[in-house]
C-alpha cells in the first residue's frame, strides 16, 4: 500500500494540475475560440484514433499487465519481453491501418454538411493512431516497472500544456486552422517520444529476443490473455469513443462538439482513478501471483471509499456550480447543461465501484472481463439509439450513466460471488448523508452578483463543510491518516 499510496499522490497531483490545465482549454479557449464543429472535429478525430489504436494492440497490454510478473528479470533484460511487444504492435498496426483504409469511405460518408470538415482530416487518424498505440503499450511497459507517475505527468500534464501552447499561437493568428490540426497532433504525439526516450536512458528498452524462456505454459497462457485482451481492450476504447462518434453520425459535429466540451465534466471527477488503476494494476498482479487474497481485499476495499469521497466532493461542486458553469461557456453550449450531470454521475458510479476492474482483469478470470466489455458496448450503443433520438446529446450522457451502473453491478456481483469481495458498508451511507449537507449549503447559499466570487465563496463553503464533516466522522483512515501526517510535518516540526 506504500508504493500505492505514494505515487497515487504523486500521480493525482500530477493529474489536477492537468485537470485545471483542461478547463482553461475545454472551458475559455476551445469552447471561446473555436466553433462547436471545429471542437467536434477534435474529439471525432481523437475517439477515432482511440479506436484504431487499441484495435493495433492486439490485447497486448493485458499480457504487459498479467503476465510481465513472469518475465520479470532485469539482468536478463526482462527476457525479451520488449521484443515480443514491438513485434505484436508492428502486425497490429499493420492490420489497424488496412482496417482504416478499407472502413474510410463510410466513416466520411456524408450524412449533411457537418461531415464534409472530418472528410478533410480523416487522415490525421493514422499517425495520432500510432502514437497512441506506443504511448500506450510502452506507458504500460513503465508501469510494470513501477515507473507509473512518468506516464501521468506526460499524459495529463505536459501533453496538456503542448495543446495550450497550439491554441494560443491559433487564437493570435500565428497559425491557420489548418496547422493548428497539425500542432494539436503534435502535441497529442509528443509525449509518446518523450517516454520511449526516457526508458531507452534507463536501458529498459532492450529488443533483443531471448530465445527458449517462453514454454508451452507461458505461451498458452500469452495467447490466451491477448485472444481476450483484444476484446477487452478494444471494447474499452468503443466506450470511451463511441458516444461522440455515433453522435457526429446523428446529430452531427457541431452537436459531438458540445457533448466533448459538456463530457469534460465528468472526466474530471474520474481523474483521480487513472493514477489509482495505472498503479494498484500492477501491484493486484503481483498479489495474485502470491495468492494474497488480503491485499487485493484492502486495496478494492479502499479504491472503493476513497474514490467515491473524492469523486461525490467533485460531483455537487461542479453541480452547485452549473449556473455559474453557463457565465463562462458560450450560449451555444448551454445544450450540454444536463448532459453535465448525467456524465457526472456516471463518473461518480465509475469511480465508487474501484479497481474492480484491474482486479477481474488480473485475476484467472480474466476471460470474463472480455465478456463484461462486450455486454456493456453492446448496452451503451442500445442506450444510446434509445435515448438519442429523443433527448439529443442528453440522451448520449443518460445512456453513459446507465451503462455505467449496469456494467459496474455486473463486476461487484461477479467479485462478491467469486472471491466475497465486498467493499460497501454503512461507511457509504455516511459519505451520502454528508455530501447532502455539503450541497444543500452550497445550494441555498443566495447567489452572488460576481459570478467568479459565487464560485470561489459557494465552492469554499462546500469543500469546508465536506472536509471537516469527513475528517470527523472518520469514515476514511486514509484521509484522516494523510491529514495528520501533513499536519505533523506543517505545524508540529517547525516547532
Amino acid at each position: 500500500m506504500g508504493i500505492i499510496r505514494t505515487q497515487t499522490i504523486k500521480g493525482t497531483a500530477f493529474t489536477y494540475l492537468g485537470a485545471v490545465i483542461g478547463v482553461i482549454t475545454n472551458l475559455f479557449l476551445l469552447a471561446k475560440f473555436f466553433t462547436t464543429e471545429q471542437v467536434g472535429l477534435i474529439s471525432v478525430l481523437v475517439a477515432y484514433s482511440l479506436l484504431f489504436a487499441q484495435f493495433a494492440s492486439l490485447g497486448f497490454d493485458n499480457v504487459t499487465i498479467r503476465l510481465f510478473p513472469y518475465f520479470r528479470n532485469e539482468s536478463n533484460k526482462h527476457n525479451g519481453f520488449v521484443f515480443l511487444l514491438i513485434s505484436t504492435l508492428s502486425i497490429g498496426f499493420v492490420l489497424s491501418t488496412i482496417l482504416f483504409f478499407v472502413l474510410k469511405p463510410y466513416m466520411i460518408e456524408n450524412i449533411g454538411n457537418t461531415t464534409s470538415l472530418f472528410s478533410q482530416y480523416a487522415n490525421f487518424v493514422i499517425p495520432l493512431a500510432f502514437f497512441t498505440l506506443l504511448f500506450n503499450s510502452f506507458d504500460a511497459y513503465s508501469r510494470v516497472l513501477y515507473k507509473s507517475v512518468r506516464g501521468i505527468f506526460l499524459k495529463e500534464f505536459l501533453q496538456r500544456i503542448l495543446i495550450v501552447i497550439a491554441i494560443l499561437f491559433y487564437t493570435l493568428h500565428f497559425l491557420n486552422f489548418d496547422s493548428f490540426v497539425i500542432c494539436y497532433s503534435i502535441a497529442l504525439s509528443l509525449p509518446t517520444v518523450i517516454l520511449i526516450a526516457i526508458i531507452i536512458l534507463e536501458k529498459q528498452l532492450s529488443i533483443k529476443r531471448v530465445k527458449g524462456f517462453i514454454n508451452h505454459d507461458l505461451q498458452k497462457s500469452i495467447i490466451s490473455v491477448t485472444f481476450y485482451g483484444i476484446i477487452a481492450v478494444f471494447s474499452s476504447s468503443v466506450i470511451l469513443s463511441i458516444d461522440r462518434i455515433m453522435i457526429e453520425r446523428m446529430l452531427g459535429l457541431s452537436e459531438a462538439g458540445i457533448y466533448s466540451i459538456a463530457f469534460f465534466f465528468g472526466v474530471i471527477i474520474s481523474m483521480p482513478s487513472r493514477s489509482l488503476v495505472k498503479i494498484s494494476s500492477t501491484i493486484v498482479a503481483d498479489a495474485w501471483k502470491n495468492n494474497d487474497f488480503n491485499t487485493i481485499r484492502n486495496v478494492y476495499y479502499k479504491s472503493c471509499l476513497n474514490q467515491m469521497i473524492f469523486s461525490v466532493l467533485l460531483f455537487i461542486g461542479i453541480w452547485a456550480n452549473i449556473d455559474n458553469v453557463f457565465h463562462i461557456l458560450p450560449v451555444n453550449y448551454l445544450a450540454g447543461k444536463f448532459v453535465i450531470f448525467w456524465v457526472c454521475l456516471g463518473s461518480f458510479i465509475d469511480m465508487s465501484t474501484g479497481i474492480n476492474s484491474s482486479i477481474i482483469a488480473t485475476s484467472k478470470y480474466y476471460r470474463v472481463q472480455s465478456i463484461f466489455m462486450t455486454l456493456f458496448v453492446l448496452i451503451i450503443i442500445v442506450t444510446n439509439y434509445i435515448f438519442i433520438p429523443y433527448y439529443n446529446i442528453t440522451g448520449a450522457g443518460i445512456a453513459n450513466a446507465i451503462s455505467l451502473f449496469l456494467f459496474n453491478f455486473m463486476r461487484w456481483l461477479f467479485l462478491w460471488v467469486k472471491f466475497d469481495f465486498q467493499p460497501f458498508n454503512y461507511k457509504y451511507l455516511i459519505v451520502f448523508f454528508i455530501s447532502a449537507i455539503a450541497y444543500f449549503a452550497g445550494y441555498f447559499l443566495p447567489k452572488l452578483d460576481n459570478f467568479i466570487i459565487d464560485i470561489i465563496v459557494r465552492s469554499s463553503l462546500i469543500f469546508v463543510i465536506f472536509s471537516l464533516l469527513i475528517y470527523f466522522s472518520k469514515v476514511s483512515e486514509d484521509i484522516n491518516g494523510r491529514v495528520k501526517a501533513y499536519y505533523f510535518k506543517i505545524f508540529i516540526k517547525k516547532n
